[in-house]
């Protein structure tokens, strides 16, 4: 999507994800879509980011997304980040262990 030597950074990612939810509120309401239509659209609401699965969790509204460990390497000359392991799609523990 970025190229093979582009990486996203967050500002560019978060863009993403937002333009996406924009785009999708008004592909389905059309150009005078509420905040309400659009809430109601997003909630529950997956896609693919940059950053991985992303989700809105329907209860909190909060991003569910994936968690990645990584470690710095050599590859190439270059020093890049690599994946080690992935926490799937985790929701905000605090929420999680103090529900209201």
């Amino acid at each position: 999507m970025f190229g093979k030597d582009t990486v996203p950074d967050l500002a560019s990612v978060g863009a993403y994800d937002g333009m996406h939810l924009i785009y999708a509120a008004v592909q389905k309401f059309g150009p005078k879509v509420t905040g309400d239509q659009a809430i109601g659209l997003w909630k529950g609401m997956a896609w693919d980011s940059p950053r991985g699965p992303m989700k809105i969790d329907e209860k909190t509204r909060d991003v569910v997304e994936n968690i990645y460990l990584r470690r710095v390497e050599e590859r190439g000359g270059k020093l890049v980040n690599v994946n080690f392991f992935t926490y799937p799609m985790v929701k905000d523990p605090w929420k999680e262990e103090n529900p209201e």
